[in-house]
């Protein structure tokens, strides 16, 4: 078996060739990507289905949303501590105001949340505002 259709079994996913071919695309692109540029990597293929895709992966713990709140949602692969319906991302995520660039901070680990009693997270979600290295001349 392969890997992504090792991943996709590990977290209940049913094997179709779109959840293959999105899977694939975000492990070779290891990349924060939007429902745009996969409609354009896949232009054969329909957009409500690339977005059902996206949705599902996110349901079940194979990626996580980033939202920014200026542009469309973008998703990155999750890693360990994300689970079904629950995305602990321990990394904040960049946003380059000159750019638009996204990208996830996975080598700044947040500290643990502690929460008062009787609360419980289900997402956690830090978005961090600059300048890349790339824009920062």
């Amino acid at each position: 078996m392969n890997r992504i259709d090792a991943i996709l079994q590990q977290k209940s996913v049913r094997i179709t060739p779109m959840r293959q071919l999105v899977l694939k695309h975000f492990l070779q692109e290891d990349a924060v990507l939007g429902l745009n540029e996969l409609e354009e990597t896949f232009q054969k293929s329909d957009r409500i289905t690339i977005y059902r895709t996206l949705k599902t992966f996110e349901e079940k713990g194979i990626i996580h949303s980033i939202q920014n709140g200026v542009s469309e949602v973008k998703y990155a692969l999750c890693k360990e501590h994300c689970e079904e319906q629950h995305h602990i991302d321990r990394h904040p995520h960049f946003h380059c105001l000159v750019c638009g660039s996204i990208e996830c901070l996975e080598s700044v680990l947040l500290p643990p949340t502690i929460l008062p009693q009787g609360y419980s997270a289900s997402e956690i979600k830090m978005n961090i505002k600059g300048r890349c290295k790339k824009c920062q001349g």
